[in-house]
């Protein structure tokens, strides 16, 4: 009964952080707005089986997360709170599985502490709010890491076959790196299984040692239920595409996946470490706790998930460093173990089992200030960029810094807040400061997102938008130039009779066939001032306005 009372409220509390304030701000390009146009043009089209994009085939990405917001759009109607909602009610799940998960492999207090790291650190708590593929793709991951790793002494094929069904769910939500890390994850612990015997017993492992997955005959065992069930859930979708379709699409989108794994696909590289400060600062508080677990020993019992939540935080960190695409997103699967090993710390310290000592105070108190700082620091730029203009030597961010975004006066007093939340926290008994720790995160977010995003929303790209949605209804043909954006196809609601694939043209040729064919229709553009000389330079195309660096084009026919 009391673990039937605690979810419900977790589920309450849940819900409370993430569903309020959704479409405070509007979609973000590119992933945000990306993913909900997507979802847009199924119901548009009718057609739910294939994903598309300007409604051309779309090979990035397959269609599980399409289909929810898809769904929530048919409900809620197409806007920034039904494009977000999905995410809002995975974290509903989240949370709860968390607390499940924890108290079955040790305490009730420990479910607790992990849910609370989890909705009380940055980045963790921040993507429930988003409207982006990886909170369910990162859910079914681990779910299914975690179903498996209590299916392998002695084996048990349900649960196996049950993991593997995630993890094929999981490929439909963002393709077969599901499979990899999983698969990667298993050798990991496979191979500290075999080492640890070894060293143990001091000769080489027979087939009738105790592995971590039993022994070598039921790893292998283990191995082809979950590779089967995996590929199987996965075929429900791709399978079906192949038959219905042929194999361009399929081998399109591997090519894709190759494309991002091999190369600084989009414009994003990195340096090798990228992921790891990306982690360090962005799930703090999470994020110290959990190295500082790294040194505390674990009781028996607890060591299997243990291991399991460091191999996969391991692989996952490794695999997204060396990948030649960085993106802050490609990291969030560590999220799950880096929690974990968090609410592990946090529960030791609160159980006498480790200390918090004066030097964790000074560092957690020095993160803090930093975000703190941070928080603060946005809108008092936002009220004074007459005095930080000049220090910016990108013309187009100066003339971003020019849109006329209202400030009440008062929104610094987030990271005031925060800070002292935290200062606060930081000298109360162990039993009161992690859950106060968490819940200063929380609020901060919570805080943060509706009265100070729609604001940086303002400077980066209201001006575009607002003139997409000026179109909205009329019989035209719109076009970012120069830039990469999905922002036009959401925000003007584009009816396919103005696609490419209407005119029956490739996309790459759109741009062309308006700047310089036959149109029936108005065409409208939009450039940043910097490649404005590409729309001056054509003499059927005049300028119409302009706004916050973004200057907008009309050719008519």
């Amino acid at each position: 009964m009391k673990l039937r009372t605690d979810i419900i409220l977790i589920v309450v509390a849940a819900g409370l952080l993430f569903i309020p304030f959704l479409g405070a701000a509007r979609l973000f390009d590119w992933d945000e707005i990306n993913f909900a146009e997507c979802a847009r043009e199924m119901l548009a089209t009718g057609d739910y089986l294939r994903v598309q994009i300007d409604y051309s085939p779309f090979w990035e990405k397959p269609p599980l997360f399409i289909w929810l917001q898809a769904a929530s759009m048919s409900v809620f109607g197409i806007n920034e709170f039904a494009a977000r909602l999905p995410n809002a009610v995975i974290g509903m799940i989240t949370l709860p599985l968390l607390y499940f998960w924890g108290v079955r492999l040790r305490s009730r207090r420990f479910g607790l502490l992990w849910a609370a790291a989890y909705a009380g650190s940055f980045l963790p708590h921040f993507y429930f709010r988003s409207a982006i593929i990886d909170p369910l793709f990162n859910l079914l991951i681990y779910a299914g890491i975690m179903t498996l790793a209590t299916a392998t002494v002695p084996i048990k094929p349900r649960r196996t076959a049950f993991a593997g069904t995630l993890i094929g769910l999981a490929m439909l939500t963002k393709g077969p790196v599901a499979l990899l890390l999983s698969m990667l994850t298993i050798a990991a612990v496979a191979v500290w299984s075999y080492l640890s015997i070894k060293r143990k017993s001091k000769h080489k492992p027979g087939k009738n040692d105790t592995m971590i997955f039993g022994s070598f005959t039921s790893s292998a065992s283990i191995l082809g239920i979950f590779s089967v069930f995996s590929l199987a859930a996965a075929s429900l979708w791709f399978g079906f595409d192949i038959i219905r379709n042929g194999t361009w699409f399929v081998s399109e989108f591997i090519n894709y996946q190759i494309r991002l794994l091999t190369t600084g696909d989009a414009g994003h590289g990195g340096p090798f470490y990228y992921h790891t400060i990306v982690l360090l600062l962005g799930c703090f508080p999470a994020s110290l706790f959990a190295l500082w677990s790294l040194f505390v020993p674990t009781d028996i019992n607890f060591r299997i998930a243990r291991l399991w939540n460091i191999a996969l935080f391991l692989v996952v960190l490794i695999v997204f460093s060396i990948v030649k695409t960085k993106i802050v997103h490609y990291s969030s699967l560590c999220y799950f173990p880096l929690t974990f090993l968090a609410a592990d710390w946090a529960d030791k310290v609160i159980g006498n089992q480790a200390q918090w000592k004066k030097r964790h105070t000074a560092i957690v108190g020095l993160f803090a200030a930093f975000w703190a700082v941070a928080l603060a620091a946005v809108p008092v730029i936002g009220m004074n960029k007459e005095f930080v203009m000049p220090y910016i030597a990108d013309d187009f961010a100066r003339a971003n810094l020019t849109a006329p975004v209202q400030w009440n006066g008062w929104e610094p007093i987030v990271g005031l807040i925060y800070a002292v939340a935290m200062i606060c926290a930081l000298f109360l008994p162990a039993r009161l400061k992690f859950p106060i720790v968490f819940a200063s995160t929380a609020v901060a977010i919570s805080l943060f997102l509706p009265l100070i995003a729609p604001k940086i929303e303002g400077y980066t790209q209201a001006a575009p938008i607002e003139f997409y949605e000026s179109l909205r209804g009329r019989e035209c043909y719109v076009k970012p130039v120069g830039f990469k954006s999905y922002a036009h196809l959401f925000y003007s609601r584009k009816p396919r009779v103005f696609s490419p694939a209407a005119l029956g043209i490739a996309p790459d040729d759109f741009e062309n066939r308006l700047f310089r064919g036959a149109i029936d229709k108005p065409a409208y553009f939009v450039c940043r001032q910097q490649d404005a000389d590409k729309c001056r330079n054509e003499r059927n195309i005049r300028e119409i306005g302009a706004k916050a660096g973004f200057i907008f084009f009309e050719r008519l026919p």
